[in-house]
């Protein structure tokens, strides 16, 4: 029995100084919450006279003073972004003033990371202060964008396929003169003027052929392609003044066939037999078909291309200009027994084409990351 009541008292003592243990930590924690809850929060009034009281403290020599008061200032106030870059940018002057060095340095750390386009007035500050900005290499790191452009597209025949002799089919297309789009850019500029960009373009095109032979033989093939393309380019900037600036561009890219829908229709008759072999009338079509099984779904690209813009601060825009051409073909005629009816009973075969496109537009970009780096000497 003695035995036992020892075991429940031990018991009962281990639980009393865990409670007093968790009593403990909880009311030091509500004691901070309510400490924070009661913390001094001054009104915009109040913080932007401390700001100009502060001002008047280093231009009347009181630095110590000026770092009092704004160290509390950046604690207790909720200043606008051009306030709290002035209230910054005084802090750093003042640790210089009483000797601080590496106080200033974490502040002008501070205040170019929060502000990059920080703008330098040298003949207003200490000589120190201008030599620590002046370590920092500012450029845009990240940067999203849209493009609005006309778009010139060519299907450029490299090689001629036929399957009766007695019709030309090497006559031109009929394809659109231009259109207008828009699509989507990224840019990662992994050092100061030069990046890597990519865009996101999505289109489609369409083309005819049509053929004809006397007394009577008529034969029609349409085509729209639906693609999606992927530019990828490297890119250098010239600054031409500070707000000013061009560029040259030059890559490689894929484009993307994900949809091609044909239309074909033939008429002839037993008067064609020279130019079918058939001695037979004639008429059928056969319409918005799978015409993918005779394409090339995946083409290499390349790119070259130029522009001027104008910069401010983190938006800019351009005029830019680009061609875009084609490695190989998006055409397959090798591949026609794929769909073996298109080319027996209605004579059609296509022609090995690429792709070429020119466009000119607009682009309007914004820079969601800028790059702030201390250059190490």
């Amino acid at each position: 029995m003695k035995k036992h009541a020892g075991r429940i008292h031990k018991w009962i003592k281990y639980r009393m100084k865990k409670l007093v243990i968790i009593l403990f930590f909880l009311g030091y924690s509500l004691m901070a919450v309510a400490q924070m809850n009661n913390s001094e929060t001054w009104s915009d009034k109040d913080c932007s006279e401390r700001l100009s009281n502060a001002n008047t403290s280093y231009q009347g020599g009181s630095f110590i003073d000026c770092i009092e008061i704004l160290e509390r200032a950046l604690i207790s106030c909720k200043f606008s972004r051009k306030e709290k870059e002035q209230a910054l940018e005084l802090l750093a002057k003042c640790y210089i003033e009483t000797g601080e060095k590496e106080k200033a340095e974490s502040t002008v750390n501070l205040l170019l990371t929060n502000y990059p386009h920080y703008e330098l007035r040298e003949a207003e500050n200490p000589e120190l202060f201008n030599r620590m900005v002046k370590k920092y290499k500012i450029h845009p790191l990240f940067t999203i964008g849209a493009k609005n452009v006309a778009n010139w597209l060519r299907h450029e025949t490299v090689k001629v396929y036929s399957v009766l002799e007695g019709i030309d089919y090497s006559k031109p297309l009929n394809e659109s003169g231009y259109w207008f789009t828009y699509y989507g850019v990224a840019e990662y500029e992994f050092t100061d003027g030069i990046s890597v960009s990519g865009d996101l373009m999505v289109f489609w095109s369409t083309y005819t052929r049509n053929f004809t032979e006397d007394p009577s033989f008529e034969l029609t093939y349409n085509e729209n392609d639906y693609f999606l393309e992927l530019p990828f380019y490297l890119k250098k900037y010239f600054y031409l003044n500070k707000n000013i600036l061009a560029y040259a561009s030059g890559g490689v890219g894929v484009l993307f066939l994900y949809k091609a829908r044909g239309n074909v229709s033939i008429n002839y008759t037993k008067n064609d037999i020279a130019t079918t072999g058939i001695d037979a009338d004639f008429e059928g079509n056969m319409d918005d078909f799978n015409a993918l099984p005779i394409k090339n779904t995946t083409v290499g690209q390349w790119n070259t291309g130029v522009g001027i813009g104008y910069k401010l601060k983190n938006l800019r825009f351009f005029i830019d200009a680009r061609y875009i051409g084609s490695f190989s073909s998006f055409t397959s005629p090798e591949n026609s027994d794929n769909i073996p009816v298109l080319r027996d009973d209605y004579f059609y075969i296509d022609q090995k084409m690429k792709i070429n496109q020119f466009e000119i537009g607009a682009t309007i970009s914004y820079t969601l990351i800028n790059s702030v780096k201390r250059i190490r000497k």
